[in-house]
């Protein structure tokens, strides 16, 4: 019994003497693999009742290629009471009008956002 604990101990020391050549600091998790170079992730959601709703259970997902932008579409009624959100990668040319535009028929409101990352689909 006391040759098994004393060969335990020396087992156990062994490993620690290697344990205190290891450099923690050089030690990184692997990267995330990225579907091709320079590409990003945009939060998704299709007609969420508000931005929060949209936040809460928004998917990010890899963009395609062909987009540069994350995309967020907000609909408002003429009160300013949210109707639905939209979040989505988006094209340079589906960002071409970005700002509010009101809707004759029905009365209301779009904001148009577009921009890079997450800070900005968090926010709007």
């Amino acid at each position: 019994m006391l040759a098994v604990a004393s060969l335990q101990i020396f087992i156990l020391s062994g490993n620690w003497a290697l344990a205190k050549n290891i450099n923690f600091y050089n030690v990184r998790p692997p990267l995330d693999p990225t579907p091709f170079p320079n590409s990003f992730k945009c939060f998704t959601c299709a007609n969420a009742v508000d931005n929060y709703n949209c936040n809460r259970w928004a998917e990010d997902k890899w963009c395609p290629e062909n987009t540069e932008y994350c995309l967020t579409v907000h609909h408002f009624t003429s009160h300013g009471r949210s109707t639905s959100v939209t979040k989505k990668c988006a094209t340079r040319d589906e960002c071409r009008f970005v700002g509010c535009h009101p809707h004759r028929e029905t009365g209301h409101t779009c904001k148009l956002q577009c921009g890079n990352g997450y800070a900005l689909q968090l926010l709007k």
